[in-house]
């Protein structure tokens, strides 16, 4: 063979081998934009769910829905005042039903905790407004 068919075997070797690593590397691409796509069009996993596997409870908001207005302090026992829902705001004995499947579990200084079928959940009293709530003439 001379220099000549030499020199172009080569150019046409390498023109074949650019041409096979283009077509792989569009092919690598199209591959992995199509598992970006698909993982992103899945839901996201919840931190929460992803601890069930390792052995913890998956505990659910209870009092999503429950608004808490006041905190009565009885001599028999204490009571508070709740909305569940869009309802009224209505008092509550402890121990009592609040919505549900739920009971008034406890009476804090600051919140009520909600049992649901075993689940507790802490209701917080809101900030109290800055300055006076009533006005005397």
């Amino acid at each position: 063979m001379n220099p000549l068919q030499i020199r172009l075997l080569s150019l046409a070797a390498f023109a074949a081998f650019c041409a096979t690593a283009a077509w792989w590397t569009l092919e690598i691409a199209a591959s992995r934009a199509t598992q970006v796509q698909a993982a992103a069009a899945q839901a996201p996993v919840s931190v929460a769910e992803a601890g069930t596997l390792f052995g913890g409870k998956l505990e659910h908001n209870v009092a999503q829905d429950i608004h808490l207005f006041g905190i009565l302090a009885l001599q028999q026992g204490a009571a508070a005042i709740v909305s569940v829902g869009g309802d009224p705001a209505r008092a509550i004995s402890l121990g009592g039903p609040v919505g549900q499947d739920a009971t008034l579990a406890e009476v804090r200084a600051r919140s009520i905790v909600i049992d649901r079928h075993g689940v507790h959940s802490e209701i917080f009293l809101p900030a109290n407004a800055a300055g006076p709530t009533i006005y005397v003439r």
